[in-house]
């Protein structure tokens, strides 16, 4: 009888698994190089003939990455401003930042220097990385208290510069990011849709897309964590802390909106009484991030956004 050659001698005993490609549909957008892009906008309000104004508040990844073709699709978009939300450190660790022609960026850090240290990053990252939705949502509320300073800069820039919604003018869109764009970003983006009125349940799929965004490089970014130490003392549980830490659960959301109420009565309450805006400022806000329009923005059916 011939011998049998061994099955492993042919065939790799771990192939490579497969990707998700980068998600195309609306609100996404494929910017080459920064994963998690999207239009905030588009998304109904609870006036039955209003939406959230497109093309004026893009979310995503930072552009460490981002190719020359990423760029022209940044330019494309109308994109002029660049609101980097990340700290000193996370900057320096991950090579620095891009300069890219065309858009100026303007650090604004959700935490102060002193604020980011190794000790700090590590308690952070037990409450992003929890099973149950209490810890990260004491993150969230920690991110919504401390980048409070942030939050009025970015926004009283897009009340200084975005024209009204019945101007002719061309918007000078702004892009807002962390490093993957689900934790710090997609807490303060939940809390201005519910402000424009955004039900609540919409803003938790808004949330929750970041899951989809992020699937094509969670690995990468896994990676990068293990390679840091994160979560060593938890042997193979590491992983799976890591992966919760990049992801968007729906029920975290849905209690940072129940402890939102409860501190601060509500959106508006935090933008008041947090972040400092005045009535005449929330006013102008929906004024001009609100539009007529069908909630038709989103039908994933052969629909693309590259």
């Amino acid at each position: 009888m011939a011998p049998t050659e061994p099955a492993n001698e042919t065939s790799p005993s771990h192939p490579e698994p497969t990707r998700p490609a980068p998600p195309s549909f609306p609100p996404f957008h494929i910017v080459p190089g920064v994963p998690n892009f999207r239009d905030t906008g588009g998304w109904p309000i609870k006036n039955p003939d209003g939406r959230v104004r497109k093309g004026v508040l893009f979310r995503g990844s930072d552009t460490n990455r981002i190719t020359p073709e990423g760029i022209a699709k940044l330019h494309g978009l109308g994109i002029k401003t660049d609101f980097d939300l990340r700290s000193k450190q996370q900057i320096e660790r991950t090579g620095g930042y891009k300069e890219i022609d065309g858009i100026e960026r303007k650090w604004t850090p959700v935490f102060a220097e002193e604020q980011y240290t190794e000790e700090a990053a590590r308690q952070r990252y037990e409450l992003y990385a929890s099973e149950t939705p209490d810890g990260i949502v004491s993150a969230f509320i920690e991110i919504l208290t401390e980048g409070a300073t942030m939050f009025r800069t970015v926004l009283r820039h897009l009340l200084a510069t975005v024209p009204p919604v019945s101007s002719l003018d061309p918007v000078p869109a702004l892009f807002m990011h962390c490093t993957t764009g689900n934790n710090r970003t997609g807490v303060f983006i939940s809390m201005l849709l519910l402000l424009l009125g955004v039900p609540e349940e919409v803003v938790v799929e808004e949330y929750t897309l970041s899951e989809q965004g992020l699937a094509p490089t969670r690995h990468i970014n896994v990676d990068r964590l293990l390679k840091k130490g994160a979560f060593e003392e938890y042997g193979e549980e590491a992983r799976r802390k890591c992966e919760r830490m990049i992801g968007a659960r729906p029920e975290s959301m849905r209690q940072l909106v129940v402890e939102v109420d409860r501190k601060w009565g509500g959106a508006e309450g935090y933008f008041k009484k947090v972040v400092g805006l005045s009535d005449e400022e929330v006013a102008k806000l929906r004024s001009l991030l609100v539009e007529k329009g069908d909630y038709n923005a989103h039908s994933q059916e052969g629909t693309s956004a590259a």
